[in-house]
């Protein structure tokens, strides 16, 4: 199975470094050998790959930390799978602009000095998230590692980075897909995805990207999974009818050099319209983006008219109300003043008055103290006669009058 893999490694990278054309030319080949299998070839499993099958527990384990999102066993060889995946098949041309992927620029696989292959790729996605733009730039590259050829698999990780998207300098994808034989025409295809940080965010960002991601790559591997069941299924379908293959055959050999001369034309004739119709459906789209831009760019100039408008009567109303405001505080301000002096000549009135009642009240108590004393008079007169009458009294007098010091 190693050898079915590999052995025709050379010619391969001769194959993969030329360009698209001839690759697709390769695959329309490969297609018709692929026809050539009988039924019998196609639904059993050879002996000699399965004695050296793969240990598929030990690749389980490469698996990457994140999420799996596909798990299946397709009947398409590996060889197969891998050329549908990894080149430019129609395939990727169709799915990629059925996901609005376009300007896709991709290098040759490329053998570095650790025997690892790699193969960068350039493109932009257009986008239908408001919040995160029109349209994005992305840079993807793919390492196919040498171990797995001597494992007897593919392994490819690819390393996807988005420079256009919020917080796209925080984070970057890794997508691993895992390609196992399980005979000449079945594998099984494994993709496991993770979300790689080049600095730690904020908690909010991170589970906003989380979100974002996790969504967008459900949604293409999906996709993905279904175009490949589709695929799959015209396969079936072609393998499974040997006998109009066979009639077709002994056709072609009675047809004569102008009559196989036309298949080769309408071949190229229809590589022809599909090139030009992959290229119309880009010139389509991006017609389609620039009259979205357009439509969009008018839409946001009336509604930032619309706002300059409600924020100039916004102004106008703010400043009315600036001035009822003020109005209302000079009114206040002047009935407060107008209310402190009519207190303050109320308590005037009521200190004058309080002054002229305790004045009043001093004269009648003064009034009352002079009419006591002239009633007490005569008596106070009395008790002096009757006190200087007495003998007794007017010898103590007298004596008092007749010791040394004493003078009346």
């Amino acid at each position: 199975m190693g050898q079915g893999l590999w052995k025709e490694e050379p010619q391969s990278e001769k194959q993969i470094k030329s360009p698209s054309l001839t690759s697709e030319k390769r695959l329309s080949r490969q297609s018709s050998k692929s026809l050539d299998l009988n039924k019998n070839e196609y639904l059993s499993l050879d002996k000699s790959s399965t004695s050296d099958s793969v240990d598929e527990e030990n690749i389980l384990e490469k698996d990457l930390h994140g999420r799996l999102y596909i798990n299946r066993v397709f009947h398409i060889s590996a060889e197969r799978m891998f050329e549908l995946l990894f080149t430019s098949s129609r395939f990727m041309q169709r799915f990629s602009n059925s996901r609005n992927i376009i300007d896709v620029v991709s290098t040759p696989w490329n053998v570095e000095p650790g025997g690892d292959r790699l193969r960068t790729m350039t493109y932009t996605i257009v986008l239908n998230n408001p919040l995160t733009g029109k349209c994005t730039t992305a840079t993807e590259k793919q390492r196919l590692y040498k171990e797995s050829w001597e494992a007897q698999f593919y392994l490819v990780d690819a390393e996807v980075l988005t420079h256009d998207v919020p917080y796209h300098d925080y984070f970057y994808t890794l997508n691993r897909y895992c390609i196992i034989p399980s005979s000449k025409q079945k594998c099984r295809l494994r993709v496991s995805t993770d979300l790689k940080y080049k600095k730690q965010p904020w908690a909010i960002i991170k589970s906003l990207i989380e979100k974002n991601s996790w969504s967008s790559l459900a949604d293409y591997f999906k996709q993905l999974e279904s175009d490949l069941l589709m695929e799959e299924s015209m396969v079936n379908q072609s393998m499974e009818d040997p006998g109009k293959l066979t009639g077709l055959r002994r056709r072609r050999r009675t047809f004569n050099r102008t009559a196989e001369t036309a298949p080769k034309i309408s071949s190229q004739r229809s590589s022809g319209d599909m090139s030009l119709e992959a290229k119309g459906d880009i010139t389509g789209k991006k017609k389609e983006i620039e009259s979205y831009n357009t439509v969009l760019i008018v839409v946001m100039s009336i509604f930032l008219l619309l706002l300059v408008l409600l924020n100039v009567m916004l102004s106008l109303k703010l400043s009315k109300i600036e001035y009822a405001a003020q109005s209302v505080y000079r009114l206040h301000l002047q009935e407060e003043k107008s209310l402190n002096l009519a207190s303050d000549m109320v308590s005037r009135v009521e200190a004058v008055q309080k002054s002229k009642g305790q004045a009043h009240r001093l004269k009648g108590v003064l009034r009352d103290s002079i009419v006591t004393l002239e009633q007490s008079h005569p008596s106070h007169m009395g008790l002096l006669k009757s006190f200087l009458r007495c003998p007794q009294r007017q010898k103590s007098i007298d004596w008092i009058r007749g010791e040394p010091g004493f003078s009346v």
